[in-house]
């Protein structure tokens, strides 16, 4: 027994030191598995259900789409008081107006819309001087001013650009306006050869012993043979052709 505990002393001392290295590696391997049991009886995490938005968050979101909305009505309103828009009731020949309301309208426009008409139909002017003997600039100014230089709902939609109304030998489309009757074209090069035929034949058949240069000659004839109920005609047809420099397509 004596030689046996002493042979284990010996055996000790000799080899303590790899014991010791046996030892430490044999602890290691066991944590090491310890955690790795550990881990797997760990439960995983439960997803939290995402949460409705509070009652503030509600009211912070809907504020939004009222703002939102806001704008877009505040933006249709603006649209909808744009030049054009209703303007076919204010210039339809026969309407009750004060004294230059046509060509204070015509004034407000966005003059580059103006000067894109008078650039537009020029030619048709031209055209219709050489034919009819009808001034140019006459022509141009009288489209402008009853048209709004196209945006007014009777040349948008009827295409008549002069506010030409219904008479008892007009068998084309008609639509009314304000309980009146005027006429409607296929286009609006069909509206401009109306109007020279309107007011070089019947009533007007005299005006073509004016001089097809003479703008303020026919202006006043225009207004004095009632050619519409626009207050002053003769002055604003004038001042179109003077302040437009329409006077230039009659040479």
């Amino acid at each position: 027994m004596g030689n046996s505990t002493d042979q284990i002393k010996a055996y000790l001392q000799r080899n303590w030191f790899r014991l010791g290295i046996a030892a430490i590696l044999l602890f290691l391997v066991m944590k090491k598995d310890l955690s790795f049991r550990i881990n797997l009886n760990t439960p995983l995490p439960i997803e939290q259900p995402q949460q409705p938005p509070t009652p503030a968050g509600q009211r912070e979101e809907s504020a939004k789409r009222e703002r939102f909305t806001e704008k877009r009505s505040t933006g249709q309103a603006a649209a909808a008081d744009l030049p054009g828009t209703e303007r076919f009731e204010l210039l339809s020949a026969g309407g009750n107006r004060r004294e230059g309301q046509a060509i204070s309208q015509l004034e407000l426009l966005d003059q580059d819309v103006a000067q894109a008409y008078i650039q537009r139909f020029s030619k048709v002017a031209i055209a219709e001087r050489k034919k009819f003997g009808i001034p140019a600039s006459i022509i141009l100014a009288n489209a402008l001013l009853h048209s709004q230089a196209g945006t007014a709902n009777m040349a948008r939609e009827g295409n008549n650009h002069f506010a030409l109304p219904c008479t008892p030998d007009w068998q084309g489309p008609t639509g009314s306006v304000s309980g009146l009757c005027f006429r409607q074209y296929e286009n609006a090069w069909t509206s401009f050869r109306d109007h020279s035929l309107y007011i070089t034949t019947g009533p007007f058949a005299h005006l073509r012993e004016l001089r097809n240069d003479d703008y303020k000659g026919w202006a006043k004839a225009l207004e004095n043979g009632a050619f519409s109920q626009e207050k002053s005609l003769g002055r604003q047809l004038i001042r179109v052709v003077e302040d437009y420099g329409l006077a230039q397509w009659d040479r």
